[in-house]
């Protein structure tokens, strides 16, 4: 059973009380939707994480998959400072570009090098996903007055964003100069 709980400061006067309503339902199905999708991220790593023949690679999403525990650590805070349960919900959008990935995965399947980059690629289609969808659910939790929900979903941005910067886009120009320096020769 649901219960619902008051925002950290009285409720915004702007938002009627039927809008301030809808807009923490949407707020919280968000939430479900996002620990769903790192669920999801989390067994698919597991899945193909002995196919990584770089060790580069596989060590940079060894630390992705230990930041996809942190922030399902941080949804379940949320819920729990709402004395709710999480009710998962499947997420259309980041299952389709899941399920797009792992298609374009499979034309690399005889090619190590190429399905290296092709997983590069869909870590970073995905982890885009996840700073749009947090840093949304942030703005949301301060409209709500949920300030220290907001505090935990911007962590979660701040931690999605570092790892583009300091491991994706480090490794991806790594594999791509190195590919195309073979077709050169």
């Amino acid at each position: 059973m649901k219960k619902t709980t008051q925002p950290d400061q009285s409720a915004d006067k702007d938002l009627s009380p039927h809008s301030h309503s809808l807009l923490e339902a949407f707020f919280i199905h968000s939430l479900e939707e996002m620990y769903y999708a790192e669920n999801a991220v989390a067994i698919e790593f597991l899945c193909i994480q002995e196919k990584i023949v770089s060790p580069t690679l596989r060590e940079i999403l060894k630390t992705h998959y230990n930041i996809h525990l942190k922030h399902k650590e941080r949804i379940q805070k949320i819920f729990n400072l709402r004395n709710e349960a999480i009710e998962v919900k499947k997420c259309g959008t980041f299952n389709a570009l899941l399920a797009e990935g792992i298609e374009h995965l499979s034309f690399f399947k005889d090619d190590i090098v190429n399905w290296e980059i092709g997983l590069i690629l869909l870590s970073q289609k995905l982890t885009y996903y996840k700073i749009a969808s947090y840093g949304g659910l942030a703005h949301l939790a301060i409209n709500l007055k949920y300030y220290r929900a907001a505090t935990l979903l911007a962590f979660s941005v701040q931690e999605e964003e570092e790892y583009i910067s300091n491991n994706l886009n480090r490794i991806i120009d790594a594999f791509l100069s190195s590919h195309v320096a073979g077709y050169k020769s």
